[in-house]
């Protein structure tokens, strides 16, 4: 594997070098020092989120002052500082801050072993047939003190109670004995590199949850190669690669300055940042394809747009909710012409084609029984409230008694168990207002769409919407990036997406508890959606509805002319 290494030591050696070798103080302190650079970073992010714009309010107080300012030096800043803001989201490439040899152990251990596994472990058998490789590696001992995640119900027991001693067959049976000679020697990897309470906290986490589809792609690159230093740094290049292609793809779709505001977002958003997913095993191809259907979209390739969203939805699922927009606006086209639009006909193809190839090659890779599996393990891991959930959900179960900081009992098995059920019984209680605002926010949609026909306009109108249905762990916030192009109608809007980044650093850092953190983070980028909504429609009157309805011109809002300045007076006399 010296290519792999190679590859990385080529990124990351001079770096590690510059770092590790200069010590530069600053009020006595090493700034490069792990807590130090974490604070640097924390203003560091705020205030290029702020400073970015604070930019783009001076461009268009300058336009509108009719100053003409030079287009190359404007596109010159733009992209130096969308470069800034990459390296922002990967912490300045520190090594003190970032996970050894950069990549991250954790989500290795559930995407590589569940995807190159897959057919044996499904979905609720990772962490069992892991402490029975363990129990055959030697560590018996210490596996009869562990507790693990019961996937099966998602609660934690402790590993006496499960079947690894019980009944081991249960796992080893879906083994060929060649493949679990070589599963055990994964794990023990996995347990050399993460000793202790990391590697023992891996099997109290929420097991491998990807669709086929990904479980398919994942499985091609992790049978590769076996658990290994040099392979995992280059399998954690993948993701390098499909954040720059991300970004690269808005430069060509919509130019400079949706690639620069997008970079900044993403580098400067504390929902999405690197700690989740950085370093991770093919985290970003989601993303990359949600964006992609916008551009692509705004290309007119249309085929190409609904095959990049159905990617993205058969890789996450949850990047379904998308295709409410789309849906409005043919919808609104089939009603009021009786026909599909030539365009709607090549998305919908483009739909068509890419789901009939990517379903059945994943069934052949990932076997026949893992949409079954998967739907029956979905049904259960999203009854599972986390504390860095985000949604509507999460701002309407969230309530004062029922915080973390008094729920959380470590006298049971998962000191999470009341806090879980107080959530899940507050959701079922609220299920109707949920529901209505849902409802209200999808009507609201469709009124802020009934004129438009582009359909990546719609795309990225649509997150209010998926904000409002799903309820996602943080890190996949990242897919406000769809929505950055839509300063190309609303440029007011590019700062204020900007500050919405800076503030939810602000956020973070201001609640002690998680829970109470991703609330707040919330209510912040749900308002922040909403705001676009509210940015982009008109206010609803029946005049409107009726002036729509008729396909006749909308009457404009009425505006008060400005009073006229008072005369001047004239002197008193003397």
């Amino acid at each position: 594997m010296l290519f792999p290494t190679a590859t990385l030591a080529l990124v990351t050696t001079p770096v590690d070098f510059l770092f590790h070798t200069w010590s530069f103080q600053f009020l006595g302190r090493d700034i490069f020092a792990h807590d130090t650079w974490e604070s640097v970073m924390y203003f560091s992010r705020i205030g290029l989120a702020l400073i970015a714009a604070g930019m783009l309010l001076i461009e268009a107080r300058a336009k509108r002052l009719g100053e003409k300012l030079p287009e190359k030096t404007l596109k010159r800043i733009g992209i130096a500082v969308a470069v800034i803001g990459f390296i922002a989201y990967f912490d300045g490439f520190n090594p003190n801050v970032r996970y050894p040899d950069y990549y991250h152990r954790h989500e290795f251990y559930h995407y590589y072993l569940g995807s190159k596994y897959s057919h044996a472990l499904g979905y609720t058998r990772l962490y069992e047939c892991t402490m029975i490789a363990e129990v055959e590696n030697g560590r018996g001992e210490q596996i009869k003190k562990r507790e693990i995640r019961d996937l099966s119900v998602n609660l934690i027991r402790p590993v006496t109670e499960t079947y690894v001693f019980k009944d081991p067959g249960q796992c080893k049976s879906r083994f060929s004995p060649d493949e679990w000679e070589s599963f055990k020697k994964d794990v023990a990897w996995f347990e050399s590199v993460s000793r202790g309470g990391y590697w023992e906290n891996m099997q109290q986490d929420h097991g491998y949850n990807p669709p086929p589809v990904w479980t398919a792609t994942g499985k091609l690159f992790a049978s590769i190669a076996p658990a290994g230093d040099g392979f995992f740094k280059l399998l954690s290049l993948l993701d390098i690669g499909l954040q720059a292609g991300t970004l690269l793809i808005l430069y060509w779709a919509f130019g400079w300055r949706v690639m620069a505001v997008a970079s900044v977002f993403w580098g400067t958003n504390a929902a999405a940042n690197f700690y989740w997913t950085g370093g991770a095993f093919l985290r970003q191809d989601w993303v990359f394809f949600m964006v992609a259907s916008v551009c692509f979209a705004r290309k007119r390739r249309f085929g190409l747009a609904g095959a990049a969203l159905t990617w993205s939805s058969l890789l996450r699922v949850f990047p379904m909710v998308a295709f409410a927009g789309w849906i409005i606006v043919i919808g609104i086209h089939l009603w009021k012409h009786k026909k599909l639009h030539p365009n709607h006909q090549r998305l919908i193809m483009g739909c068509v084609v890419c789901a009939g190839l990517l379903i059945p090659t994943s069934m052949v890779v990932a076997g026949p029984e893992a949409y079954r599996d998967f739907f029956a393990h979905i049904k259960v891991h999203n009854r599972t409230p986390l504390t860095n959930h985000m949604g509507l959900e999460t701002i309407l179960v969230h309530d004062w008694h029922g915080r973390m900081r008094f729920t959380r009992d470590a006298t049971l098995d998962d000191p999470f168990e009341l806090w879980k059920q107080g959530r899940r019984d507050r959701f079922d209680h609220l299920k109707p207002v949920f529901f209505a605002i849902s409802g209200a926010v999808f009507l609201w949609m469709a009124w802020a769409l009934r004129r438009t026909k582009s359909l990546w306009i719609a795309a990225g109108l649509s997150i209010p919407l998926v904000i409002s249905l799903t309820n996602l762990t943080c890190y996949y916030y990242c897919m406000f990036l769809i929505v950055i192009p839509l300063i190309r109608v609303m440029p007011a809007m590019a700062p204020a997406l900007l500050a919405t980044a800076g503030a939810s650093q602000i956020i973070l850092r201001s609640f002690y508890f998680i829970d109470d953190q991703y609330t707040a983070e919330s209510y912040l980028f749900y308002a922040m959606g909403l705001l676009l909504l509210w940015a982009y429609s008109r206010p609803f009157s029946m005049e409107r509805l009726r002036a729509w309805l008729d396909g006749k011109p909308e009457p404009r809002t009425k505006t008060t002319p400005p009073a006229s300045p008072p005369a001047a007076q004239a002197p008193a006399a003397s």
